[in-house]
């Protein structure tokens, strides 16, 4: 029961690929199906002519009798030897014929492959940026990254090992319809035993790279995380100075990955010596049994030289796909994921037209994470167009929680909010998000430009950018370099603190938001940075509603209202 349910699995590998291309995908697999199962007959018309050809060079005579002289009058040739030279050029034309169309299929084949990982990659990752923002937080970024560039591409070799499996499966069946006709009693007993010793080696080695696969895939993981926490914290690191245990935790699972990628590929080389050694065997036995019994194996040698070539052409076809099943099966935990990832519940958002004119409106908002007990609790309150109003309350009290909530990236599991009179619903929310300019505590600047940095995924306009960067305090520091392509390097190395939470501010203020959200932005600076920055921020908030989370009082003292949050509650 325990091994079928195993071979179920295998199994529904096809039908779970199959459900993950679209709907030209899969046309295009079901040509590249014809196209191999088109070479699977030109392969086997190409070894099925070669039989002939050396009995014909061999003893010309037999071409006074049967089909070879019925051959011989149809094509009109007046001597045997024209037409046994003009026979074997065509079969060299034949194969150049079969080279070239190889090579087509093998490009189309890699080609489709390829286009799938891209499509996957692309769809896995719209999917990541479309889950709740309350899932994605409990997901492990590392794992992410590596889902949507490593573990779709693996899917676009499964499909590769997929598509060059069934062609080597038709060519062998093929092959192997000719020589049952040719012998069926010699074809039926070399297949008893070439059947028994692949089905072993193929139960085995499926079993073994399942495991492989599994553990592949969990160290992968855990080495992306590793590189990713720990370029994150170099500066921790160096402070710590604990660089050896950290190289060697990351020594240890890329040699548990690289052991796994060593055993899967002696467990792809293992059944060619096998199933060579006793096919070969077998044929050169026939032989020997041919010279006992008839004291003569001449009249054996076109059967013999037939099964030579054929088992030539299908014994390393049955090893390649047992590369190939071993191949699938080490990356089936791949695909599982893959599915796992791209079935994810996902948010459809809209962007129907809201009007901020007048308030903000929140009624008896309720808000939990995925896991523990609910961090806003029947929170109401109104913020009014225009003023400056300032969240305070201890650490973990909900304040940055609620202002996700009234900025449409959580979303209540209950209570409702209102956009003047409009009820904010997923069918507007993204109007309402593009109003929004949010300054966070710790601004993530890659390396790139300042431009790049500003502009963050949208095409760069030079006047908007330079305009936020002269409402932010900082072009005058930047002219002085390279302007807007100034570069910031990795995390904003190359900037003080106090300028990358004015890069922060220009992002901000790039689209010339309505609202502007500052989450603890200056809590990290000292006091006479952080009212330099403050006093910026306000005056760049003149005509736009600010809210302010801080800790600080002088942070917030400007404020129109300040409202006090405590265990998710508003505290009057």
């Amino acid at each position: 029961m325990k091994h079928f349910q195993k071979l179920k699995k295998i199994m529904s590998i096809p039908g779970s690929l199959y459900r993950l291309l679209n709907r030209g995908q899969k046309i295009s697999f079901c040509i590249l199906l014809i196209l191999t199962i088109g070479f699977s007959i030109i392969e086997t018309v190409g070894i099925s002519a070669i039989m002939p050809f050396i009995s014909l060079a061999s003893n010309p005579d037999l071409l006074a009798s049967g089909l070879y002289k019925k051959a011989f009058d149809f094509t009109g040739f007046t001597g045997f030897e024209p037409f046994i030279i003009t026979f074997g050029i065509v079969i060299i034309f034949f194969y150049i014929f079969r080279a070239v169309y190889s090579v087509l299929l093998t490009y189309f084949i890699n080609r489709f492959s390829l286009d799938t990982h891209k499509y996957l990659s692309k769809k896995m990752f719209k999917t990541i940026l479309s889950i709740s923002y309350k899932t994605f937080v409990q997901k492990n970024s590392a794992e992410q990254i590596r889902a949507i560039s490593e573990e779709t591409n693996d899917v676009g070799k499964i499909i590769l090992n997929l598509m060059k499996l069934l062609s080597e499966a038709f060519t062998v069946l093929m092959i192997y319809a000719v020589i049952i006709i040719i012998n069926w009693k010699m074809t039926l007993v070399i297949t008893f035993v070439l059947l028994l010793m692949t089905l072993f080696i193929l139960f085995f080695s499926t079993k073994k790279n399942r495991q492989l696969g599994a553990k592949r895939l969990e160290t992968g993981r855990k080495i992306y995380r590793s590189l990713i926490e720990s370029l994150g914290n170099i500066k921790f690191i160096k402070l710590k100075g604990n660089e050896a245990g950290i190289i060697q935790n990351y020594e240890t699972n890329t040699a548990i990955k690289a052991r796994t990628e060593v055993i899967n590929n002696v467990l792809g080389d293992l059944p060619k010596g096998i199933l060579e050694s006793i096919g070969f065997s077998m044929l050169i036995a026939a032989v020997i049994f041919f010279i006992w019994m008839y004291h003569d194996a001449s009249g054996a040698i076109p059967i013999i030289t037939m099964y030579a070539l054929a088992l030539y052409r299908i014994l390393p076809s049955i090893h390649r796909m047992l590369q190939q099943i071993g191949t699938i099966a080490y990356l089936q935990k791949t695909l599982e994921s893959v599915n796992e990832n791209l079935n994810q519940p996902v948010e459809n958002e809209g962007s129907a037209p809201v009007e901020f004119e007048r308030s903000v409106r929140l009624e008896n908002i309720n808000f939990k994470y995925m896991t523990g007990n609910e961090v806003i609790t029947g929170v109401s309150f109104t913020v009014n167009k225009g003023e400056k109003i300032a969240i305070t309350g201890e650490s973990g009290g909900g304040k940055s929680t609620l202002v996700d909530i009234i900025i449409g990236i959580h979303k209540p599991i209950s209570g409702e909010i209102y956009i003047d009179d409009t009820l904010l619903t997923d069918g507007n929310i993204r109007s309402w998000r593009m109003k929004i300019g949010y300054i966070p505590q710790s601004i993530y600047l890659f390396d790139g430009t300042v431009a790049e940095n500003i502009s963050f995924g949208s095409e760069p306009d030079k006047d908007k950018i330079t305009k936020a960067l002269q409402r932010a305090n900082i072009w005058d520091f930047l002219a002085q370099k390279e302007g807007i392509h100034t570069r910031v390097g990795d995390g904003g190395i190359q900037l003080s603190g106090g300028q990358q939470q004015r890069i922060g501010i220009a992002r901000a203020l790039y689209d010339d938001p309505e609202v502007l959200v500052l989450d603890e932005a200056t809590s990290a600076l000292d006091t006479e940075t952080e009212k330099k920055i403050m006093d910026e921020i306000y005056s760049v908030s003149e005509n736009k509603t600010l809210i302010v989370i801080a800790h600080r009082l002088s942070t917030v003292e400007r404020c129109d209202r300040k409202i006090r949050i405590e265990h998710g509650k508003i505290i009057k």
